[in-house]
């Protein structure tokens, strides 16, 4: 079994992003969750179909091979499997070979869902029949939106904690995305219903200038929330009078210190958003992979010790709380919905 699947417990009973739509084309694709490898594909009416990738026969992966009308080949020795996991055909015994005797690999739940693929990676069957999480202001007028896909060191706990962590974006993403000003900043820590809501207080906070002209050119009052959502998303909005920026992130666990990212983009700017949107994707693009330099930089020590043994400050609150909760998870504690907790903290950047 996983380690980290094992180490996760109960957090692994969840929709999981496996791929996007676009990336779903003519050929099956191979995905891995939680050190599990699963084969993608779509049938002849295009229902998507999910199955162990492996061969029964000889453990090959079924998505080095290719699509026969409803079926899965294996490319070693071309046995067929169907949208159930049945395997419908052994080329070596003939050509009218039967089911063979109830020879099957597992097929797993899978949802098409706006433009992404979601798995059930727990035991048993979905306890939702779809994904519980619809993407903010996907589909509504006015607003642009886009995904991008990054691969991260890390866990998907390290990840959200970054992803919701204001005091590192001064020194990760200075002159990109916020500035140091040596300021006060009072936020406000909610905790209920399995999330952390995330309001800052601070009257005059700004992104640094270059993102300012991006987002905000009429120079609207910005106001500023994070929200992490169990098991694994975070929601990071910028709201200027009417417009905004929203910053949706959702961790698909690879493996050990190993996760995927699905980072969806929402925006409003009037008049000139579509004409915005090569600037704003390489602008998103930038800070999300400077992101990625400093989670390979903090995994380095992970590696050579995977005890989080963490000194906190004020500051830190976000991240207990996230931490809290998915503590929770893992053991399937009531607390996971039941624990409520509001506190106010300041905080300099």
């Amino acid at each position: 079994s996983s380690e980290l699947k094992d180490r996760d417990g109960e957090v692994a009973n969840n929709w999981y992003i496996a791929c996007l739509t676009r990336e779903l084309k003519d050929k099956p694709i191979r995905r891995i969750i939680y050190d599990t490898p699963y084969v993608i594909y779509r049938d002849d009416d295009g229902k998507v179909v999910c199955l162990e990738d492996r061969c029964l026969h000889r453990n090959a992966p079924l998505s080095s091979g290719w699509k026969n009308k409803n079926c899965v080949v294996c490319p070693y020795h071309g046995w067929e499997y169907d949208q159930d996991g049945k395997v419908v055909h052994i080329p070596s015994e003939g050509p009218e070979t039967e089911p063979v005797k109830n020879l099957k690999i597992k097929k797993i739940p899978c949802v098409e869902q706006d433009f992404a693929i979601w798995l059930w990676t727990g035991k048993g069957e979905p306890v939702t029949e779809t994904p519980p999480w619809k993407f903010p202001n996907y589909g509504e007028k006015g607003w642009i939106n886009y995904c991008m896909i990054t691969d991260m060191e890390g866990e998907v706990t390290d990840l959200c904690e970054n992803f919701m962590d204001v005091p590192h974006t001064v020194f990760v993403h200075a002159g990109w995305f916020r500035d140091q000003k040596k300021i006060k900043n009072p936020m406000q820590v909610d905790t209920g219903n399995g999330r952390v809501l995330i309001t800052y207080l601070q009257e005059q906070d700004e992104f640094s200038l270059g993102a300012r002209l991006l987002l905000n050119p009429q120079g609207n009052k910005m106001k500023h929330t994070d929200e992490y959502i169990y098991p694994n998303f975070t929601c990071v909005r910028y709201d200027f009078g009417g417009n905004g920026f929203v910053i949706n992130s959702q961790c698909t666990p690879v493996g050990t210190l190993n996760s995927r990212v699905y980072t969806y983009i929402a925006y409003k700017v009037p008049v000139i958003g579509p004409m915005l949107k090569p600037l704003i994707q390489y602008y998103t693009r930038k800070v999300i992979n400077q992101d990625v330099d400093i989670m390979k930089i903090q995994a380095t020590n992970f590696k050579l010790d995977p005890v989080r043994i963490f000194r906190s400050t004020p500051a830190d609150e976000v991240h207990k709380s996230i931490e809290r909760l998915r503590h929770y998870g893992e053991k399937g504690d009531d607390k996971l919905l039941t624990f409520s907790d509001s506190k106010k903290v300041d905080f300099w950047i």
